[in-house]
């Protein structure tokens, strides 16, 4: 069972039985997790003392057989008959501060390490990663620049990983393809979407100099140019980029990341805790045909009526 805890300094309260419309979403376009409930209220009655003290900062903890959500009321709606209350996981730090920093030469590893202590992140494991990050950072978040960094690594290694929290942890994983299994419950009128909108079949990687036109590699799908016609992006680099194969490495991961007809479906499913953004889900629909491997781009868990329900937005991964 689903239990909700309050907790204000050294003070933990169970108010399950107390809340109302629940709803939980992480999206992989976000960094965090949102958590929303309501709560009744009455102040002449002291049945309800409880909601008169609910403040902003204090600690809300969601768990069922583990935690699922650890994070901090941030914004409060106080009505007539109720409190509408949202909090944000500990992502929020990293989303709400800025920084001006200067990486030379330091391991994209190290980078990230130094970013979350300057904001009194708890730090959990790091892995190593060897990319060299030479950039200066001026007036961009934490979640920023960790995001960029993370980009640069993908385009030079062609390896993702994922910074991830648990309870108020933050940790720098590889990241895995974990798959949730829960085609069968499938219901409601599902949506299907295809589309080229954002296709790429060319990518050329150029100087960042705007001086210097040079071409320093090209990435190219002819047979989807012969079908689709040319849809080409650009991507800049710093023009001190000497290592040719991490130049032609940046074309090709972008080339497949763009290259590809967007297959997105919005469907609802039973609750299962296991499903949150980023992973993966084997999905049939058979009113479109469609049986394929989807990305969850965003899953949004309520409970209403005592019923668990996931709203689910997917990508064809």
């Amino acid at each position: 069972m689903h239990k909700l805890k309050l907790i204000q300094e050294d003070k933990i309260t169970d108010i399950t039985n107390m809340v109302g419309n629940i709803n939980f979403n992480t999206s992989v376009d976000a960094l965090g997790a949102m958590f929303e409930f309501s709560i009744p209220r009455s102040f002449k009655d002291k049945n309800y003392k409880l909601t008169e003290i609910i403040k902003t900062g204090d600690i809300i903890k969601f768990e069922n057989t583990k935690n699922l959500f650890t994070g901090m009321i941030i914004d409060i709606d106080t009505l007539k008959f109720s409190k509408e209350i949202k909090c944000f996981d500990f992502y929020f730090y990293l989303n709400k501060n800025k920084l001006i920093k200067q990486f030379k030469n330091l391991n994209a590893s190290a980078c990230i390490e130094n970013l979350l202590e300057s904001v009194g992140a708890k730090v959990g494991t790091i892995t190593s990663i060897a990319t060299s990050i030479d950039k200066i950072y001026k007036n961009n978040t934490v979640a920023e620049i960790i995001d960029d960094i993370l980009k640069i690594v993908n385009e030079e290694t062609g390896k993702k990983y994922l910074l991830e929290i648990e309870d108020t942890t933050f940790s720098l994983v590889p990241y895995k393809k974990i798959k949730v299994q829960v085609t069968k419950n499938i219901f409601g009128m599902p949506t299907l979407t295809e589309s080229i909108t954002d296709m790429k079949n060319i990518v050329l990687v150029v100087s960042n100099d705007s001086e210097d036109e040079s071409i320093y590699a090209k990435a190219e799908d002819k047979n989807s140019v012969k079908k689709y016609g040319m849809l080409q992006e650009i991507i800049e680099v710093d023009p001190n980029k000497d290592d040719i194969s991490k130049v032609r490495n940046i074309a090709n991961t972008k080339l497949k990341e763009l290259n590809k007809v967007l297959t997105t479906s919005s469907l609802s499913v039973l609750g299962n805790d296991e499903l949150k953004a980023g992973r993966l889900l084997d999905v049939e629909i058979k009113e479109f045909g469609i049986k394929e491997e989807f990305l969850i781009k965003s899953c949004t868990h309520t409970f209403p009526k005592g019923n668990h329900i996931c709203s689910l937005e997917l990508e064809v991964d």
